[in-house]
């Protein structure tokens, strides 16, 4: 699962408490979780110097949390609670105020992630070349439909995570029969939740490369080019009973109108990141707005509608970000006092086998998300355990493995927010979803893709 907010054309969340202050109220959030994301990208330039905008960040976000609780769902309040006793087992004791503002420090860039990814999603529902992708993907033959939705979800969900859902789904007629419904929902989800493993746009990659050093994470997108196109080809292959290689150069077809501009947008934020030397998740920060700019230059029309969708999606999306920065800050004070090592050494003395960690990584994660426990939680708990030389393995390997797990758990888990997203927009019941073809694809996912990072492992 990508934990991204739902796509703001789909309205409100149903889920969400009702917001008994729908215009201060909402100025207010928006305007301090603004000031956050400004303050993080601006630190990201300037660096030490910007020191006094960064704590006034952590304050505004501080601000923006408190304001937010009240209006979480049910299901973030149970992550929370989970976070929760996560942190009252790990933690010697309570945080003094400069341990605060320090983790405030550490975690405002992921208040900046998701506004970013957001204000991207906003962006390209409005680019001619997505729409005429979207319509040749209608246009595609019966025999090659899944194929062509699962490859597509795969590119698409690479840039603008969940969004690549509401595109696809525009392009299954409304008349189709439920079995063809849940089949091109299960090939967009698989296709969009396999482009974790190398895609720096995803949330799954930033909680990972905080716990490596950033050449690592950059070496396991490398790796993760690898281990998605062998998830896609293999799911492909045994999903797809009349698939021929002929049906997947007709869902690549369809994706030219956006090929240039997707290998352009990854090429600017790689490039970014190695002249500035910047992390993968600071270049995203910093280089899609910029490129949304020029885009909007380009096309001044959809600015105005640009910058509807984007406020949409930050009042919407307040869960996604306390629960991140929740279980970043959680990491982050761990780390910082080992306490889970502690707790670690109570059953196992020594350090963990490599290809131990690097199977039960994916495998673990996947399993607790089959039942509601979202990846987040499990990740953050096995990082601390695996990373730091807990375990005898590459850590591009266990970023990669930890980004297997992240997509295999979120294709066949009903608390997926991808699961729930396509339930809605394909109507079709989220259990057939996560508990269908996909849990099956999902668990062969976590344990192959595991298996073969071991083996890599051991070769290093």
């Amino acid at each position: 699962m990508s934990l991204q907010s739902p796509d703001p054309r789909n309205g409100p969340d149903p889920n969400s408490p009702p917001d008994y202050h729908p215009s201060y109220y909402s100025i207010l959030r928006r305007l301090l979780l603004c000031l956050s994301w400004l303050a993080a990208s601006v630190g990201i330039v300037l660096g030490e110097r910007s020191a006094w905008l960064t704590e006034i960040g952590v304050a505004s976000f501080g601000l923006f949390v408190l304001l937010t609780l009240p209006r979480l769902r049910w299901d973030s309040l149970a992550i929370l609670g989970m976070l929760g006793v996560v942190a009252f087992l790990l933690l010697a004791g309570i945080p003094t105020s400069a341990d605060l503002m320090q983790g405030g420090a550490h975690i405002l860039i992921f208040a900046a992630l998701l506004p970013t990814m957001a204000l991207v999603r906003a962006t390209a529902m409005t680019m001619p070349s997505v729409h005429m992708t979207q319509q040749r993907l209608a246009l595609l033959p019966a025999h090659a439909a899944a194929s062509g939705l699962q490859i597509a979800g795969h590119i698409f969900g690479g840039i603008i995570n969940t969004g690549a859902f509401a595109l696809l789904s525009a392009a299954v007629p409304a008349d189709s029969d439920l079995a063809k419904r849940r089949i091109a929902a299960e090939a967009a989800i698989r296709g969009m939740v396999s482009s974790a493993a190398w895609s720096p746009f995803f949330v799954a990659f930033a909680i990972g490369q905080n716990f490596v050093a950033p050449h690592y994470a950059w070496i396991a997108i490398g790796l993760g080019v690898v281990s998605a196109s062998l998830f896609s080809l293999g799911s492909l292959l045994f999903l797809d009973r009349g698939f021929r290689f002929a049906k997947l150069a007709i869902a690549l077809a369809c994706m030219g109108p956006v090929a240039l501009r997707l290998l352009l947008t990854l090429a600017a934020v790689l490039a970014a990141a190695l002249i500035f030397n910047l992390t993968a998740l600071s270049a995203v920060v910093i280089v899609m707005p910029v490129l949304v700019v020029i885009q909007m230059g380009r096309h001044r029309h959809h600015i105005r509608t640009i910058i509807r969708d984007t406020r949409t999606a930050l009042d919407q999306t307040g869960d996604d970000i306390v629960i991140i920065t929740s279980a970043m800050f959680v990491a982050f004070f761990a780390i910082q006092t080992d306490g889970i090592g502690q707790i670690v050494e109570l059953f196992y003395v020594g350090v963990i086998p490599g290809w131990f960690a690097l199977i039960a990584m994916p495998v673990l994660m996947m399993m607790a998300s089959v039942v509601g426990i979202h990846p987040v939680i499990t990740s953050t708990a096995l990082f601390a355990v695996f990373s730091g030389g807990g375990a005898d393995v590459h850590p591009a390997l266990l970023v990669q493995s930890h980004l297997i797990g992240w997509g295999a758990g979120t294709m066949s888990s009903v608390a997926s927010l991808s699961v729930i997203s396509c339930a809605s927009l394909y109507n079709v019941p989220a259990r057939q979803l996560a508990l269908g073809t996909n849990l099956g694809a999902g668990f062969g996912y976590a344990i192959c893709g595991g298996g073969l990072l071991a083996v890599v492992n051991a070769l290093l």
